[in-house]
């Protein structure tokens, strides 16, 4: 069977079903935002992985090399911050174009090694190669967090409710001007690009929640809310229950989907590259964690709807209306 008939998401399940054979019971192997291993007896190692392809992940010359750095490095750091995980060190290979100049290999490490010093992550090797088609970035993230604060995807439970720790859709506007540009400000077509082109991790904002004790689920949005609110839903054992007044729309994508003739909740609900966090927590725990998250960082938790028993992805909407929801965003296979 083709790989584009079987579809990503089996794939996925089906290697993790072989990989399991090999993982012993005190580690978390595939099926989170990364793996943990255990270092000390309180002390856990969180390992991500993430590969970046030319034409699939970004698109040359339309983004710079810089800019590329920066993103690499982003989408790692997110996933350890959905672990609730201090970045430690990242190790970074590249398939190499010979056609690629030296000057774009650098500017990428400048990129990099800017959001890296942010983090104070170290960048301790890799490797480079020559590749015969599309530039290739791949990169190992490793942090460390306590076994008792690490978020998972798998603890909640029906009744918690889901939150998430921004706007969304913003990115997936930037991508929209960059398959087809259209006349528009010239501050929101800098503000969409500047959301697909440099993401930012919310790497504080995970140790926080992690450090709250609270939180019962995890993950970034990197593929598209509802794709991700079902890796939750999955690993959780239950269903969620949106509420469309409830998610937050960021401002580009109200400004930009029109344009498109799109709806901003698509690119909300499908869009992904966000990099916001997604996460669960009881329901009487979250007035206290989201007044003491303001405070803390001057911005707002947004409630998203509720777990449920039912496992289902639905939504109710501003008419009121009960709707059960599909992810129809990008998928690889």
């Amino acid at each position: 069977m083709k790989i584009s008939d079987l579809g990503e998401r089996t794939l996925i399940k089906k290697i993790a079903q072989l990989a399991a054979k090999t993982v012993s019971p005190d580690m978390v192997g595939i099926g989170d935002d990364a793996a943990v291993t255990r270092l000390s007896q309180g002390s856990w190692l969180v390992t991500s992985k993430d590969l970046l392809v030319e034409g699939i992940h970004f698109l040359l010359p339309e983004i710079s090399a810089q800019d590329l750095g920066h993103k690499s490095l982003a989408v790692n750091l997110s996933d350890l911050a959905a672990m609730g995980s201090i970045p430690r060190q990242v190790y970074v290979a590249l398939a190499l174009p010979a056609h690629l100049d030296s000057e774009f290999v650098l500017a990428f490490y400048e990129g990099l090694t800017a959001l890296a010093e942010h983090f104070k992550v170290a960048v301790c090797g890799g490797d480079t190669v020559a590749s015969p088609g599309p530039l290739v970035v791949s990169i190992t993230a490793q942090g460390e967090v306590r076994r008792e604060e690490v978020l998972l995807r798998s603890g909640a439970q029906p009744g918690d409710v889901l939150c998430t720790t921004g706007p969304l859709g913003a990115s997936a506007a930037g991508l929209l001007l960059l398959q087809a540009d259209i006349d528009c400000p010239t501050a929101l077509r800098r503000s969409a690009l500047q959301a697909h082109y440099r993401p930012w991790p919310r790497v504080e904002e995970g140790l926080w929640l992690a450090r709250q004790g609270v939180v019962t689920a995890a993950i970034d949005i990197s593929d598209g809310l509802l794709k991700d609110v079902q890796e939750i839903c999955e690993a959780s054992r239950c269903g969620v229950l949106l509420r469309e007044e409830k998610i937050p729309t960021h401002p580009v994508a109200e400004a930009l989907a029109p344009l498109y003739n799109q709806a901003p909740l698509t690119l909300a609900l499908n869009g992904g590259e966000d990099y916001e966090l997604l996460f669960t927590v009881p329901r009487h725990a979250f007035s206290a964690l989201a007044q003491a998250y303001q405070e803390r960082f001057q911005t707002p938790i947004y409630m998203l709807g509720e777990m449920t028993q039912e496992r289902k992805v639905q939504m109710i909407t501003k008419e009121g209306n009960w709707e059960k929801l599909e992810f129809t965003g990008y998928q690889h296979f």
